[in-house]
């Protein structure tokens, strides 16, 4: 059991507001800090420590950052309910894709949610991905939105993360012929009109 004791129905037709949100994280009862290595002391340092483990190629130390039943959403989407398949996805994706990457936090930020629960964004940027056929790709960047909850002897866990990359001169995402792209529906300024040929 990870340390949320208390939770609400999150299906589809329920909505929670962050009045309440901020009410559960200030109630939650804080558990023992699970097996794994050494405690992360303040909010921030979750996101650090991933930072680390990734650019050390280490599925196990990114692993051991969440609790029994995170919540882990990746840049497309896939869900990850479980420090497991946590593990078994980024052992794949530094095996196939990320084994030449480094991942650099450009910002952080922190906002509470009372005094055992807080709320992570981070800015990452990404370099040294390759494509399904082994070439490099471009740099990427994104942003983390990271929930972290205080455990019995003061450590910190992560109970949710989502990433969002972040598409340039894009306002949302299109679909078009099953294929999801950025687009932009952000008004163009005019293009400067052509010079006026000098008559002289």
């Amino acid at each position: 059991m990870g340390p949320w004791v208390r939770w609400v129905n999150m299906s589809p037709k329920s909505s929670v507001s962050f009045k309440k949100l901020r009410q559960l994280a200030t109630s939650a009862v804080r558990l023992p800090l699970p097996a794994g290595g050494s405690p992360v002391r303040e909010p921030l340092e979750v996101v650090r420590r991933f930072t680390k483990a990734w650019n050390r190629h280490d599925a196990d130390g990114i692993a051991e950052l969440f609790t029994d039943d995170v919540d882990f959403v990746n840049v497309v989407g896939l869900w990850w309910t479980s420090p497991r398949s946590i593990r078994r996805a980024h052992k794949r994706g530094f095996e196939r894709m990320f084994g030449a990457t480094e991942l650099v936090v450009e910002k952080l930020k922190l906002r509470w949610l009372g005094e055992d629960a807080a709320l992570v964004h981070a800015r990452w940027r990404m370099t040294g991905q390759v494509d399904p056929e082994g070439q490099p790709a471009q740099a990427r960047r994104g942003i983390a939105s990271v929930v972290v909850q205080r455990l019995a002897d003061d450590s910190w866990i992560a109970v949710s993360w989502q990433n969002t990359d972040i598409a340039p001169s894009a306002d949302t995402n299109l679909n078009v012929a099953g294929k999801l792209a950025p687009s932009s529906y952000l008004e163009r300024p005019p293009a400067d009109p052509e010079p006026a040929e000098d008559p002289s």
